[in-house]
């Protein structure tokens, strides 16, 4: 995989993007129900943050600044009997560790992660990506990080991919994590599209998800990011056109939830997270409301 240009410095190039992203919901039973949002990310390489750091002003790394990555909002947390990475370790060292544990090794090429940043401070992330390329650049496995409103997060290892149509690989998995109190979390299962990150500006990175149980689809979601280049001034032109990130999806999670309990759905309590969950430091549901609120 090749690097986008770097207007901020003549000559050189990254592989991390900013994402102008649209996301849609479609729930298919036992009502219909449809929502959409639009919304801004980032795709960072992660051995790329520390440069980023430097070169693009309004952004920050483990530090204050009006957006920013920290590496202790992903990945880590309490697992009794885990030997999970402790606060100070690289994005890199957390995603080899997690692997570890599972009995896979990182790949050793380029690690990507597609998330919502910090903004002033704030950030929730309903689903945070990771593209692991092998040393020739191929990607090799996908990592699909689920937080739910709780402060649950649950890590997908999609390890075996198929390849698709237009460059786009599948998977599948089970659901273990509840997430959204109007679906169960027995008898389900995610199917995903990926078209991973390309090699240029303008590429899209786009996920569609099927949610199925035994009757067949429950409900789809869309992810489809346009990448742009890191710049200094399309950071601010960003933030200017989606202010409060984070705290834009909570409304809009809570929104969906009461179209969705107006309609009558089903409530499901929340269960005990799986074993392999983490709590995260800070629950987004302490801040913002009680409730569990998104689809999946």
């Amino acid at each position: 995989m090749n690097a986008h240009e770097d207007a901020d410095g003549p000559g050189r190039s990254r592989r991390s993007a900013l994402a102008i992203t649209e996301v849609r919901h479609r729930r298919h039973r036992p009502a219909t129900h449809r929502v959409g949002l639009s919304t801004f990310h980032v795709l960072v390489d992660v051995d790329e943050l520390p440069r980023l750091d430097r070169e693009v002003l309004g952004f920050g790394h483990n530090r204050r600044a009006p957006v920013a990555v920290h590496d202790d909002d992903h990945l880590d947390g309490p697992r009794t009997g885990s030997v999970a990475a402790p606060d100070g370790t690289t994005l890199r060292a957390r995603a080899e560790t997690l692997l570890r544990e599972r009995g896979i090794a990182l790949p050793a090429g380029p690690l990507l992660l597609l998330c919502h940043p910090r903004v002033f401070g704030h950030v929730f992330n309903p689903v945070s990506w990771w593209f692991a390329h092998d040393a020739a650049g191929e990607l090799a496995l996908v990592l699909a990080e689920v937080s739910n409103t709780f402060g649950d997060r649950v890590v997908y290892v999609l390890d075996t991919l198929e390849p698709g149509a237009q460059g786009t690989v599948r998977a599948t998995t089970t659901k273990t994590l509840h997430v959204s109190p109007f679906l169960p979390v027995d008898g389900l299962t995610y199917h995903f599209v990926i078209r991973p990150p390309g090699d240029t500006p303008g590429t899209r990175v786009l996920v569609h998800m099927e949610v199925e149980d035994a009757q067949g689809t429950v409900l789809d979601a869309t992810q489809d990011a346009r990448l742009v280049p890191f710049t200094s001034g399309r950071l601010l032109r960003l933030m200017l056109r989606f202010p409060l990130v984070s705290l834009r999806s909570m409304a809009h999670i809570h929104a969906h939830a009461l179209g969705l309990w107006r309609k009558r759905v089903p409530f499901h309590r929340r269960p005990v997270p799986p074993a392999d969950a983490v709590r995260t430091r800070r629950s987004p549901a302490s801040r913002v409301g009680r409730g569990e609120r998104r689809e999946h």
